[in-house]
């Protein structure tokens, strides 16, 4: 069937995280002047919304807004899947082999349109062989190459005068790297662990394997709730004292420490600096003390986002990009705080492992310089906030767009598909702490929402380097995933978690058993003789039944009576004397909100407003502190879309996909259950 194009060409410029509601609240306070202006010439609800799916989680909500089809249809049903048979293991969603339905892309490349998909989660590998179809990332949500190529993670360096040797700061935390430097304690650490127990899986792995185990979460310190702390940072201290056997010429007064990565493997010598009023602000790092001149020389306040340096892979030292900044610094140079980013690989063939041609990574490299690899950051340190991620996301996001307009022109592209994973990955570092709580000693939570302010106004700047392509004929439309909500209860039940093994509460009700330690304690480590059902990932319990689960106890014929009493508990269940579940049905009643089906728990469930996580874990609806929501957001402006429109149309994330479908004259997806927001369309 032939369809008339309302629009020759479109890009959607996918937010992740972007709340509607305080979206309104930054317009209404008139920081955001692109996204008005966006406004001014398109369309879109009076609150920006959409009906989003459910759960409100990264690639479920992707694949529905790239598919028009509900997660029991496209089969992404949460951050990871649980592997139906071992429910131990969790299955990595960043892979487009787990979506069983068509993606937009690849309506529009089989219908002859030039078509680039820019870090989509669940979009690699690509799903067709078309020449149409050019395809970036889309294995992580940091960015591209933030998957595959990432080689080690990040560094804080505590240097200091009061420090005797290069030494590991708070060993138990260290994680990827080669193992350099280990200490006594780190031994006994590892000995008292159980053969069997899990370890928690790092940044960097993750995403580079098929399954992980699913990391029992015992405490709200663990899981998500790790974001609230300092976390995944390999921490090291390093002596400042006086310079010693350098070639270089040095400036009155230097002084001089070491910056390790590779866990010890690699160490660049540095020099502290004085500036002409004798105030320490500066730092010069070299690849030896033979060399005359410093590889990289950053200031006080400065973030050096691309840094050439090196790093060890397979046992090789290669060169990587990564971030340089300076977090603190004594005045006196007395001491230094010095952040190194993660590593991302410029020199194996492993860096183009995720580009499609892979021709694009050298094209996008000359366009706009090397990938930018952002920061990983907790909410308890302010600093690593404003010193790392808020200029880290800064530089991306400035670098994606001069990639992305430059690829535009040089490539001719008619569909262009993108994401931005900006404001969910400061919102995970932020929004708990942006309301003041006793647990947090009464933290300043103006401070956060500054932060969270400070983001929304770089997004804003992001799409306002879009807007010009209106003029040459481009619909745009930006959305988002989901929003990201600042809960109102300062404890939270550990359920609902979509990264972990929800075990707290389970076992508290006396369906979850752990092994257990010599001293009595619970192991890291699950008991499946004793264990009736588990609660992995976000919004599912499973039952550890028979036949169909190789450890399985519970008989077929107990399992719809287990299900009842696991649902009685759940709604009997309390938190400083309040019900913490909104919402417990079966597989089977779960079908009405679009989940279901094999790729699903046998129960389904969703937290109480106020006792959820950041998101993912409650209904689309739910709403918190300071103007937040879990709501996806959808603005649409350009050619085929009415101009200053406000529709009262009910928008779904399941309705995206079959409006691009429409602006562009090309057939729905094949498996789409949306339907186009014509109200908004000419």
């Amino acid at each position: 069937m032939e369809r008339k194009s309302l629009a020759e060409k479109i890009i959607v410029l996918g937010i992740d995280g972007m709340d509607p509601k305080i979206c309104k609240r930054f317009l209404d306070e008139d920081k955001l002047p692109n996204i008005k202006k966006m406004l001014a010439m398109g369309a879109a609800r009076e609150d920006l919304m959409m009906l989003g799916g459910v759960p409100t989680i990264t690639p479920p909500m992707w694949t529905t807004l790239s598919t028009g089809a509900y997660p029991m249809t496209h089969g992404v049903t949460c951050y990871f899947n649980t592997d139906g048979v071992n429910l131990g293991k969790l299955v990595n969603n960043f892979d487009s082999a787990q979506v069983k339905a068509e993606q937009i892309w690849e309506v529009t490349a089989k219908a002859g349109k030039k078509t680039l998909v820019w870090t989509w989660p669940c979009s690699w590998p690509p799903a067709i062989d078309n020449d149409n179809l050019h395809i970036v990332g889309g294995t992580a949500p940091i960015g591209p190459n933030a998957g595959y190529g990432t080689v080690e993670g990040e560094y804080l360096i505590y240097a200091s005068t009061e420090y005797t040797q290069v030494r590991a700061k708070h060993k138990e935390e260290l994680k990827g790297g080669v193992g350099c430097i280990i200490t006594d304690d780190m031994r006994e650490a590892a000995a008292a662990k159980t053969h069997d127990e899990i370890e928690m899986p790092d940044q960097i792995s993750m995403y580079k394997s098929d399954s992980i185990d699913a990391w029992p979460c015992f405490n709200e310190e663990e899981g998500e709730g790790i974001t609230e702390w300092e976390y995944v940072l390999s921490r090291f201290e390093s002596p400042i004292k006086e310079p010693k056997n350098w070639s270089a010429a040095l400036p009155a007064g230097a002084k001089e420490f070491t910056l390790v990565v590779s866990n010890g493997l690699i160490q660049y010598p540095a020099l502290l600096s004085q500036n002409e009023q004798g105030i320490y602000d500066t730092v010069a790092v070299y690849k030896s003390k033979k060399d005359a001149a410093p590889f990289d020389v950053i200031k006080d306040g400065e973030f050096h986002p691309t840094v050439v340096c090196e790093a060890m892979k397979d046992d090789e030292k290669i060169e990587v990009t990564r971030h340089f900044s300076i977090v603190s610094m004594d005045p006196k140079g007395n001491s230094v705080v010095f952040s190194i980013g993660d590593a991302l690989d410029i020199t194996t063939e492993e860096k183009t492992s995720n580009w499609s041609p892979k021709s694009l990574y050298q094209q996008t490299v000359d366009i706009a310089g090397y990938i930018p690899h952002t920061a990983q950051s907790a909410g308890n340190r302010p600093e690593l906030i404003s010193r790392r991620i808020l200029p880290g996301w800064d530089a991306f996001q400035k670098w994606q767009a001069k990639a992305l307009l430059g690829l535009i022109k040089e490539n001719g592209y008619e569909a262009i598909f993108t994401h931005n994973h900006s404001i969910d990955h400061l919102g995970h570092a932020c929004w708990r702490w942006a309301k003041s709580r006793e647990k947090y000693g009464y933290n300043d939570e103006k401070v956060y929402q500054k932060f969270i302010e400070e983001m929304y106004v770089q997004v804003d700047e992001y799409v306002g380097e879009f807007l010009p392509l209106i003029e040459q004929g481009w619909a745009i439309i930006v959305t988002s995933d989901h929003g990201l909500l600042c809960g109102v209860e300062d404890e939270l039940p550990i359920l609902g978690d979509g990264f972990v093994m929800n075990v707290a509460v389970m076992r508290e009700l006396g369906y979850t058993v752990m092994k257990k330690n010599p001293d009595g304690s619970d192991a890291r480590a699950y008991d499946w003789s004793k264990t009736r059902a588990v609660a992995p990932r976000t919004s599912h319990i499973y039952i550890n039944l028979k036949g169909r689960n190789p450890e399985g106890i519970v008989e077929p014929e107990d399992k719809y009576e287990l299900e009842r009493q696991i649902i009685d508990d759940l709604y009997s269940y309390r938190l400083d004397g309040k019900r913490v579940v909104q919402l417990a049905i079966r597989n089977k009643d779960a079908k009405i909100l679009g989940l279901g089906g094999e790729n699903c728990g046998d129960i389904i469930y969703f937290l109480e407003e106020g006792f959820n996580h950041l998101h993912g874990d409650a209904m689309s609806t739910i709403e918190g502190y300071f103007d937040t929501s879990v709501s996806p957001i959808f603005i649409a402006a350009g050619p085929g879309i009415k101009e200053g429109v406000k529709t009262e149309r009910m928008i779904r994330e399941i309705d995206v996909a079959p409006t691009v479908a429409t602006l562009l004259g090309v057939d729905m997806p094949a498996q789409c259950e949306g339907a186009p927001v014509y109200q908004i369309l000419k």
